[in-house]
């Protein structure tokens, strides 16, 4: 008995000392992290699936507000031969009541189809249910779908484009995608895909937070890192125009080092692909990762709180003037260390612990950190889609102030707006700024709004302002407007210091028009040119040459001039304080020429760093780490992490937005490029500019494609140049500004478009217009990879001219191009 006691001691001894030995080396290999979630209200919105080809795509997220047309880019659905469009429809406990649906032009001037169901299939989790779509449709024309879905208490709308082709480019490309995101994950697979790339040995393989077309092909393969997908991707047909299609791909995976560490990284896989009988073409790619921080002995080590694999844009942090409190933004959720308490708080994130992700990760939101105080209070906007909470289902700016002592987050105003959630990004990127007496000056849709936040009291600024009109200063405490919608003749500008309040008016003489041309760090730039100067070609302003720049100081005083005689400015670029002028000189009346630029060098070192605070490191294995950096050692031992306990909505303030006004018909160009909005503009060359490199399209302000520049066939040729250029040659001689015509005819300004830009309108079925004198004009009829075809009207002769040489005859006439094209 005894030496069974014995054995059973030591075998108890044995064991002890194994388990010790265990967990001490667990510790080295196992991460304890710290899961924090935020008190908010749950999502509440079933997520609708549309199948294409028996596959669920383009996750439709529901919003409780009007969104018109402007959630239209979101996705585009393929339907089927029979335009019997399947969905699913995943309820998340809610009842579903009421489904109905419409189908509108994309400029929703159209109805084209009202219809209400009266059945659907009940499952367990989910309704199916199928939209009977009628024969309406022209096919290859996209048009708006949306859908209504009732559950009692709330009536909830979804948005996709549609489109009824008669080919499978749309399912090929979205499997290549697929295909090629999975691949990717897996070296040896990966070998399927070398044919894509575009690999460039000066492409920058750092950081596998940006990866794209160029990379290595060890970079597209995680550098070797242990990489696993979790879940199930989702995928969203994003364009679709003939042969071009852009494909996004979103989805989560684990790394894990040699280490037998583990992460998890949001990533999101961006597409841009050319159909070919052959083969699908990849025109461009991009890949951005993001490592989902938590608190563990790995993320707080020396004096780094570590993010890991990310990227630039998907970080932000701010430090309270006494140092002790770190505001710092990862990815989309907010967090902020106590340097002397050692405490860490998750302010703000959409994710919820009931939730699988597929609504509270949902990824059309960000945050953007305002103010961190000495007291702990961090003041910070959270804007786009609300995933969660008293605005769920709807798109806006929600100001918020984190309360350290009551452990609250105070919503103090909240701004709809029926704009895409990138939209209202490149807005709040603009301008959102918070002064030190606490007023809250933001741009949203044209609009410059002025909140109080002690009273909640609000008041417009400015509104009506367009692109190329008013200026923000770098450190955004400045702001300079023009009066009107006409750029070029605006009699004065008014300048706003937002700390101070103080306002100033800008003119020059009474024949002057005056110009915001910008800011060199805080210093307002503009300029002054005379009514009769005003530069017009071919019945359309080109530009106001100025005849004298000024610059503003914070005192609001002038600080330098520049002014040479018959020396005009037409416009200004600045750069690391180096003031670039783009001159011109008068050759007759309301006729110039470009001259050499001119620039002015500031003495004074400008600039904001976005990434002050922020640092990186280049890992062994894992490439380029950010971080944080603080100012005492960290130990995640002694490190609490927490979340406030409760939201406040007490005494928030709801504003009413400013909608522009109808008075304003100008066309607005939006450009897009994988999958993404990428800025806007009233004129037509800067928006290709900026889809340009990206192999992107460009849409006017209804959701119209108006320029693609992947879709279009190798050789064109329009028979009959002036029977099809009727409809641009009939609106030619009152054409000022780029517009729409009765029959859906888009009118496009096009002057400075390169020759090569201008073929997608001929291949199109419509001539384009080029200008060679005033008022003299030729025809570009048709091209294929060597030439041009021309069609002069007035001779009716019809000849070629080689590509190159045509691109230099243009090139030389200023490329004073007019296009068109017919939306439906």
């Amino acid at each position: 008995m005894k030496r069974t006691l014995k054995k059973i001691g030591i075998l108890a001894v044995v064991f002890l000392i194994a388990a010790v030995i265990y967990f001490i080396a667990a510790q080295n290999t196992m991460e304890k992290e710290n899961t924090v979630y935020t008190a908010m209200n749950e999502p509440t919105l079933p997520v609708i699936y549309p199948e294409v080809n028996g596959k669920e795509i383009n996750a439709m997220h529901g919003y409780l507000q009007d969104m018109e047309n402007q959630a239209a880019r979101e996705s585009i659905t393929v339907l089927p031969e029979d335009r019997a469009l399947k969905l699913r429809i995943s309820t998340y406990g809610n009842t579903i009541s009421g489904i109905s649906y419409e189908v509108r032009s994309l400029s929703m001037d159209r109805l084209v189809e009202q219809t209400k169901l009266e059945s659907w299939d009940n499952g367990e989790d989910s309704v199916s249910v199928t939209l009977p779509i009628q024969n309406l449709l022209a096919k290859n024309q996209p048009y708006l779908l949306t859908l209504f879905v009732s559950t009692g208490e709330k009536n909830i709308r979804y948005y996709t484009r549609i489109v009824w082709t008669d080919n499978r480019y749309a399912a090929d490309m979205l499997q290549l995608a697929e295909d090629f995101s999975r691949k990717s994950l897996d070296y040896n697979e990966a070998r399927d895909l070398t044919s894509y790339l575009e690999t460039n040995d000066k492409e920058d393989n750092s950081s596998l937070g940006h990866v794209t077309i160029r990379a290595s092909f060890n970079h597209l393969t995680w550098d070797g890192l242990d990489v696993e997908m979790l879940g199930e991707p989702q995928i969203t047909m994003k364009e679709l125009d003939g042969i071009m299609g852009q494909v996004r791909v979103n989805y989560q995976v684990t790394v894990t080092g040699e280490d037998g560490h583990s992460d998890i990284l949001d990533v999101e896989d961006n597409y841009c692909m050319r159909w070919n009988e052959q083969r699908i073409y990849m025109m461009d790619y991009e890949r951005t990762a993001n490592q989902r921080f938590s608190v563990s002995s790995r993320s707080l080590n020396g004096k780094r709180i570590l993010l890991g694999i990310t990227n630039d844009d998907s970080v932000h942090t701010k430090k309270s003037p006494n140092a002790r409190y770190i505001a710092f933004k990862s990815g989309q959720e907010l967090w902020c260390y106590d340097q002397n308490e050692r405490q860490i708080v998750k302010v703000f994130s959409f994710e919820s612990e009931r939730d699988d992700g597929v609504r509270s990760r949902y990824d059309s939101h960000d945050i953007r950190i305002l103010s961190a105080a000495d007291s702990g209070n961090v003041t910070f906007l959270v804007y786009g889609y609300m995933n969660r909470g008293a605005h769920e289902g709807r798109v806006g700016v929600a100001l918020y102030t984190f309360d350290a002592d009551g452990d609250t987050i105070h919503e103090k105003f909240f701004i709809p707006a029926v704009r895409s959630y990138e939209q209202v990004k490149a807005d709040v990127e603009k301008l959102s700024y918070l002064s030190d007496s606490g007023m809250m000056y933001l741009l949203l849709d044209g609009t410059v709004y002025g909140i109080d936040l002690r009273s909640n009291e609000s008041m417009v600024v400015a509104q009506g302002l367009i692109e190329g009109s008013y200026g923000v200063s770098q450190d955004g405490s400045r702001l300079a407007w023009q009066e009107g919608s006409d750029i070029y003749r605006s009699p004065r500008l008014h300048l706003m210091d937002l700390n101070t309040s103080q306002k100033q008016e800008i003119a020059g003489a009474v024949d002057d028009y005056v110009r915001v041309l910008g800011f060199v760090g805080n210093d307002l730039i503009y300029g002054l040119g005379k009514t009769e100067d005003l530069w017009t070609v071919n019945g359309r302003i080109r530009d106001l040459p100025m005849y004298a720049m000024y610059i503003v100081g914070s005192d609001m005083q002038v600080v330098s001039q520049y002014e040479k005689d018959g020396i005009y400015i037409s416009g200004v670029n600045v750069e690391d304080g180096r003031i670039h002028m783009r001159q011109l000189a008068k050759v007759s009346d309301r006729d110039y020429v470009f001259q050499n630029n001119d620039t002015i060098v500031c003495n004074e070192k400008f600039g904001v760093d976005p990434l002050n605070g922020i640092g990186w490191f280049a890992s062994q294995g894992r490439g380029k780490l950010y971080f944080v950096q603080a100012d005492q050692e960290l130990q995640e031992t002694k490190v609490q992490a927490r979340a406030p306990k409760t939201f406040s909505y007490e005494n928030t303030g709801a504003l009413e937005p400013v909608k522009m006004s109808q008075a304003d018909t100008q066309m607005t160009f939006n450009a897009y490029a994988l999958g993404h909005y990428i800025g806007s503009s009233r004129n037509f060359k800067e928006a290709v500019d900026m889809a340009y490199e990206h192999m992107g399209v460009v849409t006017d302000q209804d959701q119209n494609l108006v320029w693609d520049r992947v879709n279009r066939q190798p050789i064109v040729n329009i028979k009959d140049p002036m029977a099809k250029a009727g409809k641009l040659l009939r609106y030619l001689n009152d054409f000022t500004v780029s517009q729409e015509y009765e029959g859906g005819l888009l009118m496009v300004d096009a002057r400075e478009c390169s020759l090569s830009q201008m073929l997608y309108f001929i291949d199109k079925g419509t001539p384009v217009i080029a200008y060679t004198g005033p008022g003299t004009y030729i025809l570009l009829s048709g091209y294929d990879q060597y030439n041009v075809s021309l069609y002069d009207p007035e001779t009716q002769e019809s000849w070629k001219m080689g590509m190159n040489d045509a691109t230099a005859y243009f090139e030389s006439l200023q490329n004073d191009f007019i296009c068109g094209k017919i939306v439906q």
